[in-house]
């Protein structure tokens, strides 16, 4: 039986797989779905042995936001309370969007409110051309609070965001491609093996320079450019003197794929 009550968690070579569990509800967040998603992403960027993390959902939906008999629960919040439990709810959305190794979301049917919010979490988003994305939360008189304003204005710009968060309106696979929020759009029935794919792609480069280049990325819209050039050097540094690097230069030479241990 499975430690998790609203998702399951796998591992296999260097693949750490998070899949939503709630298919009857679409995978809609209720507050034990909070409390495991933030689990499993720690337990993903912790283990050395994870290289890459997918997220999914069962079934026809990816997440279709918070559970509306939690919303029910959270209206009589107050202050402080309140507070605390958004801060809880927030860590795996952080842990997700800043751990130092890639994570791809697959996304089919609905990815709203919390959905989306945990779909921009990830670094890459690969989606079914059935999708329905939207920032929902206006539609309830809220704001997007776990990440999703962060994530969702480096993606499309300050005035497009604005646009999704104030009107609630749903983005579709096609729009959601052009705006940059979907890296990648399949059919729903190869969505499984599409991300499979795109997930041992990205198992395939090597860590070292991966987790620098995300870092350097994540950084580079609050800072300078000659912090860029000092941060990029700093981290090239790291990247040349890795075992990686002169396996990658030997591989080359000798015509073979290269063998990373991320060292």
């Amino acid at each position: 039986m499975s430690e998790f009550e609203t998702l399951r968690y796998d591992i296999h070579d260097g693949l750490a797989t998070i899949t939503l569990n709630r298919p009857t509800k679409r995978n809609a967040m209720n507050a034990q779905m909070f409390t495991d998603l933030g689990v499993a992403a720690e337990r993903a960027a912790a283990d050395p042995g994870v290289r890459v993390v997918l997220v999914r959902g069962e079934g026809s939906s990816f997440c279709a936001g918070i559970d509306v008999n939690l919303m029910g629960q959270l209206a009589g919040s107050r202050g402080a309370r309140f507070r605390t439990w958004v801060r809880g709810a927030q860590k795996g959305f952080h842990v997700l969007a800043t751990m130092d190794k890639p994570t791809l979301a697959a996304v089919q049917g609905h990815a709203v409110g919390a959905g989306f919010q945990v779909a921009l979490a990830c670094d890459l988003r690969i989606v079914a051309d059935d999708v329905t994305m939207g920032m929902f939360e206006i539609k309830f008189s809220l704001v997007p609070d776990l990440g999703g304003n962060h994530r969702l204005t480096r993606l499309v710009g300050p005035a497009r965001a604005k646009e999704l968060v104030w009107t609630g309106r749903p983005v579709a696979a096609e729009e959601a491609e052009r705006l940059g929020l979907a890296n990648r759009v399949v059919s729903v029935d190869t969505l499984a093996k599409e991300a499979e794919a795109f997930a041992r792609e990205l198992l395939g480069a090597p860590p070292i320079p991966v987790s620098l280049a995300k870092s350097l990325i994540d950084r580079s819209f609050d800072q300078s450019i000659e912090a860029e050039f000092e941060q990029a050097a700093q981290a090239q540094t790291m990247c040349v003197e890795s075992d990686d690097h002169r396996e990658a230069v030997a591989a080359f030479m000798e015509k073979r794929p290269p063998r990373f241990q991320g060292r």
